[in-house]
């Protein structure tokens, strides 16, 4: 019954997107195209470097001998083998789900992670420090100094928090070898996977904020007297942030830029391939970031940190088509999706739907 109860859901749902994506067209094409700007100027030059390099250092073992001076200062603290403590500290200049991604990189080698690394997922969690100086920085409070405190405050929550998750744990010898592997075949798989979990990222983050442009045509008249529904959004879609500007409390956007919003959690729960669980996950991102918040609080206070006088103005990210750098990320992703696309179209020859004896449906190949 309960089934029943949720295709019936699901059915009502589509239909009426369907409908809702045809009477908004106009409106849906300027989301997309926004998302796409945002994508191109944004996410792709600040998050794919990130992640292929932290993904290649995870399978080569290099972040071992990286964070292993670290490690040796932290370990009656953080109580993590030097495998795993190097997944912690690179996912928190790495970019929100470039951390799980690696996780899923170390169980793949090892099986024995996967307590560990259900332990640590709620922490290997974070912003690049590329994003968070460019939008925070640069874009909402025209300061460099509010972007390094918000990049702090949530580097040292999380910190905090692996320390207390990893309070009842025992420091045992490194699960894997920590012997340096490198091959050609290694750099091609990561750049491959690297390329598919964004292409993920850009996908799922233009599904959300289509979904927060249908819930904002819909209450015209109700959100337009509430200006806090901007909030709301940041709280669905991180990059909505963009539209904040220098009257926002800092502390306040440093707690919905440790949330992260539901869409990037929504994206580890897809990279994670459905084991992530969702609800505690969000429960203790949301503590997290009200630590993150006070941590950014008592250290403006501290500091005697204000940011700017306030700019009211309708802030967008500025694309600049003719910066290599973009052309040279955009024209890199599009050759390795390419890639992609060709590989699951061989796949999908091999897909029958029919048995011949029995008739019924196969299972994919895929």
């Amino acid at each position: 019954m309960k089934k029943k109860v949720i295709k019936v859901i699901l059915c009502i749902f589509s239909i009426a997107s369907l409908i809702l994506l045809v009477i908004y067209s106009k409106d849906a094409s300027e989301t997309v195209n926004r998302c796409l700007e945002i994508c191109t100027n944004t996410l792709i030059p600040s998050m794919f470097a990130y992640m292929v390099l932290c993904t290649f250092l995870i399978k080569s073992r290099l972040s071992v001998v990286i964070t292993t001076p670290l490690w040796y200062l932290f370990r009656r603290f953080i109580k993590l083998d030097r495998n795993s403590f190097s997944v912690l500290i690179l996912s928190l200049i790495a970019g929100y789900p470039v951390g799980i991604k690696m996780l899923k990189e170390l169980v793949s080698q090892n099986k024995s992670y996967s307590e560990i690394a259900k332990l640590i997922s709620y922490v290997c969690y974070a912003s690049g420090p590329a994003f968070i100086t460019g939008i925070v920085g640069n874009v909402i409070y025209n300061n460099a100094t509010a972007g390094y405190i918000v990049f702090l405050s949530c580097t040292l929550s999380n910190i905090l928090g692996a320390i207390f998750l990893t309070r009842k744990e025992k420091v045992t010898e490194d699960i894997c070898k920590n012997e340096i592997m490198l091959s050609g075949k290694d750099v091609t798989d990561v750049i491959l996977s690297s390329a598919k979990s964004m292409l993920m990222i850009c996908l799922s983050m233009i599904l959300f904020n289509i979904i927060i442009m249908f819930i904002e045509l819909l209450l015209t008249n109700c959100i337009s007297l509430n200006k806090q529904f901007i909030y709301i959004k940041a709280f669905i879609e991180v990059t909505s942030i963009c539209r904040f500007d220098a009257s926002v409390p800092l502390w306040l956007t440093t707690f919905f830029i440790s949330f992260g919003g539901l869409c990037v959690i929504f994206q580890l729960y897809l990279i994670s391939d459905g084991d992530l669980k969702l609800s505690r996950f969000v429960i203790l991102r949301i503590l997290l970031s009200l630590l993150s918040s006070a941590i950014c609080f008592m250290t403006t206070r501290a500091l005697g940190f204000e940011p700017s006088i306030p700019v009211f103005s309708d802030k967008e990210p500025v694309i600049l088509l003719q910066n290599p750098v973009v052309l040279i990320s955009v024209g890199i992703m599009t050759i390795f999706l390419i890639i992609i696309l060709s590989e699951e179209t061989k796949k999908l020859k091999n897909f029958k739907i029919f048995s011949k004896k029995t008739g019924f449906i196969k299972k994919s190949m895929l």
